[in-house]
This record gives C-alpha cells, sequence and structure tokens, in this order.
C-alpha cells in the first residue's frame, strides 16, 4: 500500500513542484518584464520631455483654450499671451489656414506654431520648408523657420527669415515663403514651424516640406556666419 501511495504521491509531488516552480519563476519573470516596462517608459517620457523642452514645445493641456492643429505644438516663453488656431473664413474657398494672433498689446517676446519630426527620411538632403503667409499689424517680424538637432539635442542647423530682406512685419497679403538648410547625416531630430514677435496676427497654410536641389540656394543662418574672425584692428572702417 505504502509503495503504490508512494508511486502515485511521487509524480504528483513533481508535478506540483513544477508547477510552483514555473508559476514562481513566471511571476518572477513577469515581475521583472513590468519592472523593465515601467523603466522603459519613464525613460520614454524621461525623453519625450527632454526633446519637447528644448524644442519648446508645451504639455497640449496647457493650451486646450486654443484650437492647435492636430499634429503641431506651440512654444514661446510665455504663450499663454497668444491664441493659436484654425481659421476657416480668411480663405473665400473655405479652406483651413492656421493662425497666431497676439491677446493684447503687451505680449511676452514671441510665439510660434510648430511640428518636429524624425529627419532620417531627410538625412543628407537639402531641405525647404514653404507656405503661403499672411501678415496683420506684425509690430515686430514674423518668419518660417527651421532646424536640425542631433541624438543629443545639439543644434546643427537653422535657419529662418529674421533678415531685414526677407523677415514680415507690417501687414503682408499672402505670399509664398520658404527656408532651405542642408540635413546633416548626424541630423535626428527636423524642426519647423512659423514665428511671430509681439503684437499682430498671421495666417498660414498650404505648408510644406520637400526636398529640393543643390541648385536652390541654402538661408542656413550657421553655414552663413564667417569661418574666420575679421577686421580685428578695425582697419576696414565700418559697413
Amino acid at each position: 500500500m505504502g509503495t503504490w501511495i508512494a508511486g502515485l504521491l511521487g509524480p504528483l509531488a513533481g508535478g506540483v513542484a513544477v508547477v510552483l516552480t514555473t508559476y514562481w519563476t513566471t511571476r518572477t519573470k513577469a515581475r521583472a518584464e513590468a519592472r523593465k516596462l515601467d523603466a522603459e517608459a519613464e525613460r520614454t517620457r524621461a525623453e519625450t520631455t527632454k526633446i519637447l523642452a528644448e524644442v519648446g514645445i508645451r504639455d497640449p493641456t496647457a493650451t486646450t483654450a486654443d484650437s492647435v492643429p492636430k499634429g503641431w505644438g506651440v512654444s514661446g516663453s510665455v504663450p499663454e499671451d497668444y491664441e493659436v488656431g484654425i481659421d476657416f473664413d480668411i480663405l473665400q474657398t473655405g479652406r483651413a489656414c492656421a493662425f497666431i494672433r497676439s491677446r493684447h498689446q503687451s505680449p511676452a517676446d514671441y510665439a510660434s506654431l510648430l511640428q518636429t519630426i524624425r529627419a532620417d527620411a531627410y538625412r543628407g538632403a537639402r531641405v525647404e520648408v514653404s507656405a503661403m503667409v499672411k501678415a496683420r499689424d506684425v509690430a515686430s517680424w514674423a518668419g518660417l523657420w527651421i532646424r536640425i538637432d542631433d541624438a543629443t539635442d545639439r543644434t546643427l542647423a537653422f535657419g529662418n527669415m529674421y533678415d531685414a530682406e526677407r523677415r514680415i512685419s507690417g501687414t503682408v497679403n499672402w505670399r509664398r515663403c520658404s527656408v532651405v538648410l542642408d540635413v546633416p547625416e548626424a541630423g535626428a531630430y527636423l524642426n519647423f514651424g512659423l514665428v511671430m514677435q509681439r503684437t499682430g496676427q498671421l495666417w498660414m497654410y498650404d505648408v510644406r516640406l520637400e526636398v529640393v536641389s543643390d541648385n536652390v540656394p541654402v538661408t542656413d543662418f550657421l553655414a552663413m556666419l564667417p569661418l574666420h574672425p575679421t577686421n580685428m584692428d578695425f582697419e576696414d572702417g565700418t559697413n
């Protein structure tokens, strides 16, 4: 009898041991996987926060009072001083336009409507960001901009319409504006958008991001800086 019971309980005990071992192993593994996923999620959140802080994108919940276009973000030192949204009335066709406008007569600094994408598809190419832009009573300046950052958030290339010959100011009817630069092989993020400083209102539609030929001149601010210092003895006079 004892032998029979032992013969029966032996496999049963072995089965229980396997079940328990499997349970604890699976449980331990599941906990380890859960910790790994939590760590990965935390790292992703941290990296996302860092990226958004670098390019100036605010938490969308901070601008829920405005109708920020889907896929776009808002940046600026005090974006609450500006309103960003979609206008269906400015074009007679009823086509959607994005807009930026100051909320009062003393807004702080600037506001920008922007996107950030991966640069993978554009590395080594010359790209152009263009859009149809209209302005009303822009007191300071406005224009398109584009910036390329590497994986460590270091700026590799930057261009905008700040120079006097290209900037938008005052009241301007619809015109095609653009900025052009080369995307370095080390580029990780491509940021672009529309910026306005101080009071006024801007509208933008038909935004394009395109690869262009090398015949199109770049408007890269960093590339246009001199390679070496000049007129160190001031003998060349003034501009």
